[in-house]
This record gives structure tokens, C-alpha cells and sequence, in this order.
């Protein structure tokens, strides 16, 4: 950016202590931007949800854990089933074997969630660890920066929401062993219902939390557009001046006989 072009861009920086006692800063704003409606991203508020998205994703994966060791306790094998007086016992097993099927799959998706959101905050917070980390960057740099990460919380946002479908899937199918169970051992699977039904509640705080991490993922992909959208603001201003002055400059050569 040439001198002449600084005089026309107005800075403004803010620094936010966020509640972890990280410094985050926002991003330098110019006059063009703004002025245009270009929404403006705030870095600080970027940086906070970054770190409640990787600390709901670390929840979810210890929640995924407990809720799989439950269900991995409350195996009902066939044996059992026949003890319990269960006739029908083919058709709990085909389900259990659904359970332990999408059961995986939400492991897997917490991994994957835990693993790409610190990944984001990682990077976002090497490349951008202050203020003058802005001012350093150039528009191209920005707009590739934050179209990669923009990428990858949508994917993670995807991930989440298959994932909560999987936990939904789980829980009512829960409710229908659950049913079985009640009206055909009685009082001798009275404890095993009772085993399935509290595992429902960990599915109910699961389905809860990869909400929340849903919500906010969409939060952190909105910003990282924003952020798009000044570096492209920023970018289309400094091609606009360069051409002014370019044009001012022939127009000067040319009354000069050039």
C-alpha cells in the first residue's frame, strides 16, 4: 500500500481481554469498508468463539465417552435376553447392533469435531496473534486465510449436525428396547430399563451440546465471511486508488505535451 493510499484508510484497533486471558484483537477497519455496509469483523469476538467451540467439542468427546461405555454396558446378548423371558429377543439384538452402529459414528464425529475446531483456533491465533498481525497481512493473504477456515467450520458444522442426528436416532431407539423390555420381562428387566433410561439422559445433554456447537459454529462461519468481506473491500480500494492515480498521472503527462 503507497503512502498516499494510508492517508485515506482510518484504523481502528481494539484489543479484547477475553474471560481465558487471551489478547484478541480485532481487525483494522478502514473508512472504505465501513462505508459501504460491509459488515465488520471482530476479531475479539472471533477468537472467543473459537475458544467455546473448542472447549464444547472437548465436552462432547468426554460425553460421547461416558454415554459409550454405558450403552457398551448396558449390551443386552442373547442370553440375557432368554433370561429375561424375551421371546422375541432377534429384533432387540438387530437394534442394539443399529446402537452400536451410529453409536460409532458420533465417536467418530466427535473426534473429527474436536480434532478441525482446535485446528482453526491453532491457526488463527499463530497467524493472528495481535493487532500488528493485521496490519502485516495483505488482502490476498486474509482472503485465503479465512476462506480455508471459513471451509472447514462449515464442514465441522455438518459433522455436527449428522452427528446429532446419529444421538437422535440412539435415544428413540432406546425408548423402543426400553418398551419391549417393560412389557415383556416385567420386574426382572425393570433394572436393565432403568440402566437404558438413564443413558437417554446423556443423550439428551449430548443432543443439547452438539446444538449449542452447532449454533456457534455457524456464529464463527458467518465471521470468517465478514472477515472475507473487508479483505475484498480493502483489496477493491487499493485497486481503485492505483488506478486514480495511474489515470491522474496520464491526464498530467498528457496537458504537458507528453
Amino acid at each position: 500500500m503507497k503512502p498516499k493510499f494510508k492517508k485515506k484508510v482510518i484504523a481502528a484497533v481494539v484489543s479484547v481481554i477475553t474471560s481465558f486471558g487471551v489478547i484478541a484483537p480485532t481487525l483494522t477497519i478502514s473508512t472504505t469498508a465501513s462505508a459501504t455496509g460491509i459488515p465488520v469483523f471482530d476479531g475479539g469476538n472471533f477468537a472467543n468463539m473459537l475458544i467455546n467451540a473448542t472447549n464444547q467439542a472437548t465436552q462432547i468427546s468426554q460425553q460421547v465417552n461416558q454415554i459409550n461405555q454405558a450403552i457398551r454396558g448396558n449390551g443386552l446378548s442373547e442370553q440375557m435376553l432368554r433370561q429375561l423371558g424375551i421371546s422375541n429377543y432377534s429384533g432387540i439384538i438387530s437394534q442394539m447392533s443399529k446402537q452400536t452402529s451410529d453409536l460409532n459414528k458420533v465417536i467418530q464425529a466427535s473426534n473429527s469435531l474436536k480434532q478441525s475446531v482446535g485446528q482453526v483456533q491453532a491457526e488463527f491465533k499463530a497467524l493472528y496473534p495481535n493487532a500488528q498481525s493485521y496490519k502485516n497481512k495483505t488482502p490476498d493473504q486474509m482472503l485465503s486465510d479465512f476462506g480455508k477456515w471459513s471451509n472447514q467450520l462449515q464442514n465441522a458444522n455438518a459433522t455436527a449436525m449428522q452427528a446429532q442426528a446419529s444421538v437422535s436416532a440412539i435415544a428413540d431407539r432406546n425408548v423402543k428396547i426400553g418398551n419391549v423390555l417393560s412389557e415383556s420381562a416385567g420386574a426382572a428387566g425393570a433394572s436393565t430399563v432403568s440402566q437404558i433410561q438413564g443413558t437417554n439422559q446423556l443423550l439428551g445433554v449430548l443432543g443439547q451440546q452438539m446444538n449449542d456447537l452447532h449454533s456457534v459454529l455457524a456464529t464463527g462461519q458467518r465471521a470468517t465471511m465478514e472477515a472475507q468481506a473487508q479483505a475484498q473491500a480493502e483489496k477493491d480500494a487499493m485497486r481503485s486508488d492505483w488506478k486514480n492515480r495511474n489515470t491522474s498521472n496520464l491526464g498530467s503527462y498528457s496537458s504537458k505535451g507528453y
